[in-house]
């Protein structure tokens, strides 16, 4: 099976949290995200990493330019099926360099 990596963009906010929750509730653990003790968390960015079954899913998320999440096409077709949602693959913002390790640790909190 092809599954290669994907980058969805332009996900609205209300599904970028509806799965943060989903992801949660099943069992996937949260292994780095924006740290928290940041003031503008959630409000301005917001980023988070998800580690299953050797699977990542990597999200990011503005205010300017919503959600994005970099995943497999595994993940996105099991995550389109929970949410009767269809992604849209582009160029993306945040994914362009491997977020985790530009931002500054002090910015990431890891689990």
């Amino acid at each position: 099976m092809n599954d290669e990596i994907h980058i969805a963009t332009n996900i609205s906010t209300e599904i970028f949290y509806k799965i943060v929750d989903f992801l949660k509730e099943n069992n996937w653990k949260l292994t780095a995200e924006y740290n928290p003790e940041i003031f503008d968390k959630a409000i301005d960015f917001d980023l988070y990493q998800f580690e299953k079954e050797n699977k990542t899913i990597q999200m990011a998320w503005d205010i300017w330019f919503q959600g994005e999440i970099k995943a497999t096409s595994s993940v996105f077709k099991m995550l389109s099926s929970y949410l009767k949602y269809e992604f849209k693959y582009g160029t993306s913002i945040h994914f362009y360099k491997d977020i985790f390790h530009k931002k500054s640790s002090l910015l990431i909190k890891y689990h």
